[in-house]
């Protein structure tokens, strides 16, 4: 649950996206640990109960991204104006995954790294908006740590908002 002063992604989930957070104990769908995904078919993120909660916060709101950015899932608007964020557009040519080639596959994953980058700052944007972080790095006399607690996210992933609102 968060403080009076982290946002609510659990909140957001639920009553924006319209889509509910589960909570898997070691999720693994593929061999590999997951830390979590978006399941249409479920109308459900699926997050790792394992991780600590600063991770399955933005875990959370990185899979929001994914809905928003790629899916358009639900009956939810869009959480930013279009003037935020960049919009990925995917052809029929790219989801032609039978006939890629070597060049085609090393365009692909560049392209899926896209995506995990946009998810990520979509997820980073919506657990720290510029706004916010400058009053709490205010009230925080500048302390990464009491800010981080504060929002409830990481200190690696506020160092890097940190940078991107000129507060580094």
């Amino acid at each position: 649950m968060p403080n009076d002063r982290a946002i609510d992604v659990e909140r957001i989930v639920r009553e924006f996206c319209k889509l509910e957070p589960m909570f898997i104990p070691d999720l693994n769908l593929t061999g590999k640990p997951l830390l979590g995904l978006f399941s249409p078919a479920l109308n459900a993120i699926l997050v790792n109960d394992c991780c600590i909660d600063v991770r399955q916060r933005f875990t959370i709101a990185h899979e929001i991204g994914h809905v928003q950015l790629e899916h358009r899932q639900g009956n939810a608007s869009s959480l930013f104006g279009p003037e935020t964020l960049e919009i990925f557009g995917c052809t029929e040519e790219d989801e032609d995954l039978s006939s890629m080639d070597e060049v085609r596959a090393e365009s692909q994953a560049k392209l899926r790294r896209v995506k995990e980058i946009r998810a990520n700052k979509f997820a980073s944007h919506l657990l720290m908006p510029g706004g916010l972080v400058r009053q709490v790095w205010r009230e925080e006399r500048a302390n990464l740590e009491q800010v981080a607690s504060a929002l409830m996210v990481s200190k690696e992933a506020l160092g890097y908002r940190l940078n991107s609102v000129g507060l580094s």
